[in-house]
C-alpha cells in the first residue's frame, strides 16, 4: 500500500539542503558522492540519474527546483523529517522502495544511517510537457510518496542508472524512451490516482508502416524519439504507447532487433570484421554487439560466423 500525503505547497523528499545554484542532486543530497557515471554526460531531456552514497547526516531546511524519485538500496535507512517546526516524524526507507517528491521546500532532516540509492531529478518544465502530451494529462493535485513500492518505476530507474554507467551505448532513442517512461511513470504515481487507461489503440497501419520503413532504412543512425514521433504525427508519449500496442515492442526494442538482423546477415555473407559490422549496424562497440547478439540468438557473433 502506498504512503502518500497531500501537499498544500510543493514539497520534496528527505535528503536536502544546499544552494539552488548547485547541481540538483547535490542540492537534494548534500554531502553525497556519485558512484559510477552520471547521465549528465548523455544530456537526457529533463532527467538526471546518478547512483549516490552518503554517511549519516543532518540537513537544514532547503529548496529544490526539481522533482525527484529516489530508489533505495543497501540497508534500511531511518530518517526523521521536520514536517512541523520542532516536530520530527520518523520514516524508514526500505531497499527496493521509492520516495517521490515535488519541486519546492525541503523540510529539515536528521539521518540515522548511511545512504545508498539511485536518484533521479526531473525538470518540472519537462514533466509538464510530458503531461500535456498524454491524453489523460494530470488535472488534480500532486502527492509526495515516502514509501511506495512500484516495480515498473524501480526497473526503469535501474535501467537508466545502468545505461548512464555504461556511457549510453544504446543510443539516443533508448535514452529518450527511458526518460519519457520514467517521467510518465512518476506522474502516474504522483499525479494520477488510478486515472491512466490500461489499454491503448495501436498506430494506424499506414503511419505504422511509415515508421517501420524509416527505422529499417536508417537503422544505423542514432534515431531519436522526437523524430519518430513527428513522423507518426503524434506526441512522444502517445506515440510510445501506440507503437508498443501495435508491435508489442518499444521503438528502441524494434530498432535493436532490426540492427541485430542486419548484423546477422553481414556475418553470414560479408568478410568485414565484427567491429566493422558492429559500427555499420549502429552498435557502439564490438562488446555491445556481442552482448546484444548473445541475448537474442544465444551465441556470440564470432561463434555464429564460424558455424555458418
Amino acid at each position: 500500500m502506498r504512503n502518500h500525503h497531500h501537499l498544500p505547497a510543493p514539497g520534496i523528499d528527505d535528503l536536502c539542503g544546499g544552494s539552488a545554484q548547485a547541481k540538483p542532486i547535490d542540492t537534494l543530497l548534500r554531502g553525497s558522492t556519485v558512484q559510477g557515471r552520471s547521465s549528465l554526460e548523455l544530456n537526457w531531456d529533463g532527467l538526471i540519474v546518478e547512483k549516490r552514497t552518503a554517511p549519516p547526516m543532518d540537513q537544514a531546511e532547503g529548496v529544490l527546483d526539481h522533482h525527484h524519485a529516489i530508489l533505495w538500496r543497501g540497508e534500511p535507512l531511518v530518517t526523521e523529517r521536520e514536517y512541523r517546526p520542532g516536530r520530527f516524524t520518523r520514516l524508514v526507507k526500505r531497499p527496493g522502495t521509492l520516495s517521490l517528491g515535488l519541486a519546492g521546500r525541503m523540510p529539515a532532516l536528521r539521518g540515522r544511517g548511511s545512504l545508498n540509492a539511485v536518484v533521479c531529478v526531473i525538470d518540472p518544465a519537462v514533466a509538464k510537457r510530458v503531461n500535456s502530451e498524454t491524453d489523460e494529462g494530470a488535472s488534480g493535485k500532486l502527492y509526495e510518496h515516502m514509501g511506495t513500492a512500484d516495480k515498473a518505476l524501480a526497473t526503469l530507474i535501474d535501467l537508466a542508472a545502468y545505461e548512464a554507467d555504461e556511457g549510453g551505448p544504446n543510443g539516443r532513442l533508448y535514452g529518450d524512451s527511458l526518460t519519457y517512461a520514467i517521467i510518465s511513470r512518476f506522474l502516474h504515481i504522483a499525479c494520477f490516482e488510478g486515472g491512466i487507461k490500461s489499454a491503448e489503440n495501436p498506430l494506424p497501419a499506414p503511419r505504422l508502416r511509415r515508421i517501420l520503413n524509416k527505422i529499417e532504412a536508417e537503422f544505423a543512425r542514432d534515431l531519436s524519439l522526437t523524430e519518430l514521433a513527428e513522423e507518426s504525427g503524434y506526441s512522444r508519449a502517445h506515440f510510445l504507447r501506440m507503437f508498443r500496442a501495435a508491435t508489442g515492442k518499444t521503438p528502441h526494442q524494434y530498432l535493436r532487433d532490426v540492427r541485430l538482423e542486419r548484423a546477422r546477415e553481414q556475418l553470414q555473407t560479408g568478410s568485414a570484421s565484427i567491429l566493422e559490422i558492429a559500427l555499420a549496424t549502429g552498435f557502439a562497440s564490438h562488446s555491445h554487439l556481442t552482448r546484444q547478439f548473445r541475448q537474442r540468438f544465444g551465441t556470440t557473433p564470432g561463434s555464429f560466423r564460424r558455424t555458418e
